[in-house]
């Protein structure tokens, strides 16, 4: 077996974090009347996703704390359709984080790949810029903390993707070498394109809307039953 080691990446590969995202902050806006005053929420949605997508963006490349993440993407939102209320940006963030957990969609099939790597004696890490106090909590609720051996978060290892010492760190803690690790992940430059820099070979699953990416990875797949074809 050429790997022992598969490196998973959490939102948007096993979790279906857009969905997750949407109903929840649907809720949250809803709760807090905020269509008396934005009168489409898909519009405002829409902007909302670009702000955090940018910010996120930051964070990984650490131009960016958590704190600043978490405290602006909503405020941002908010005043580009006339709200200028920080409080109401903080507010409504801490409300996301409080909620968000609950909500545990997972792609098709992923307790059955789950189940049968391990069952073929890999050994199953997370690997995820995600903030530990939505990950760990939505690992216990979705039933998945179980397979993996090790949580690998950003803030727990003092780095982010694509950062290479966030690998080293990984790669190091699992006293293992490179050759023997796999990452399977939907973000390419956090992702596949880190990992391939480091040296560690890649599993790109690549959505339909996604455009094709910049540099060939290791493998290709589009759903998560594909991995029981190379794993």
């Amino acid at each position: 077996m050429k790997y022992k080691h598969i490196l998973f990446d959490l939102d948007r590969t096993l979790w279906d974090f857009d969905t997750d995202t949407r109903d929840t902050v649907k809720e949250i806006f809803y709760n807090c009347r905020l269509d008396e005053t934005i009168t489409d929420f898909d519009e405002w949605f829409r902007t909302y996703k670009m702000h955090n997508i940018r910010l996120w963006e930051d964070y990984a490349l650490g131009k960016i704390t958590k704190t600043t993440l978490r405290n602006t993407r909503f405020y941002l939102a908010f005043k580009d359709f006339g709200i200028d209320d920080k409080e109401l940006g903080i507010k409504f963030g801490e409300k996301f984080i409080e909620k968000i957990p609950d909500r545990t969609t997972l792609f098709p099939n992923t307790h059955e790949v789950l189940t049968y790597l391990v069952n073929k004696k890999y050994q199953l890490h997370v690997v995820t810029n995600g903030f530990n106090e939505i990950q760990f909590k939505k690992m216990e609720a979705a039933d998945i903390k179980k397979y993996f051996t090790k949580i690998f978060t950003a803030e727990n290892t003092g780095y982010n993707k694509p950062h290479s010492k966030f690998f080293q760190y990984v790669i190091s803690s699992l006293h293992s070498s490179k050759k023997e690790a796999i990452i399977v992940g939907d973000d390419f430059v956090s992702d596949i394109s880190g990992a391939k820099k480091f040296g560690i070979d890649q599993i790109y699953l690549k959505s339909a809307n996604v455009p094709e990416p910049p540099e060939k990875p290791t493998f290709l797949i589009n759903s998560l039953i594909e991995l029981k074809n190379i794993l």
